[in-house]
């Protein structure tokens, strides 16, 4: 079975983030998706979790050609001491993302696991684009 990636944050297509450089020849792109789930401002990144209230964050799917070798790298990234780490600021987890064609994949995706009640929701559902608008 394939592995997928969905990111939504500084690792999507069009953030340029020296570290893809490592897993880049690991990552094909699949296409846009979604993802029921509330988006944070964190600071230098974003921060998603689940939202089953109707909320959507849009992001990138990737298709894994080296799952071992991706996540390994992106676990270190994100903070994780080993795949099942429930202490680190974000955890991974599979979930189910809709593709703009109405498909349905299973793919990592990694959740904000800290207190974000002293963060900024973002009302945008795509972090690249609050980039573009957000004043600083």
């Amino acid at each position: 079975m394939a592995d997928y990636l969905f990111v939504y944050g500084t690792l999507r297509k069009n953030y340029d983030l020296k570290l893809k450089n490592k897993v880049a020849g690991h990552l094909q792109y699949v296409g846009q998706g979604k993802v029921g789930a509330s988006l944070y401002d964190i600071g230098r990144y974003p921060g998603a979790i689940r939202d089953s209230k109707g909320a959507e964050v849009i992001g990138d799917l990737f298709l894994l050609t080296d799952p071992e070798r991706v996540l390994k790298v992106l676990d270190k990234y994100e903070g994780l001491k080993g795949p099942d780490d429930k202490t680190a600021e974000f955890v991974r987890k599979k979930t189910s993302v809709r593709m703009r064609s109405g498909e349905t994949k299973k793919a990592w995706i990694y959740w904000y696991n800290f207190d974000l009640s002293k963060k900024v929701k973002i009302r945008h559902k795509d972090y690249l684009n609050y980039l573009k608008n957000k004043t600083i």
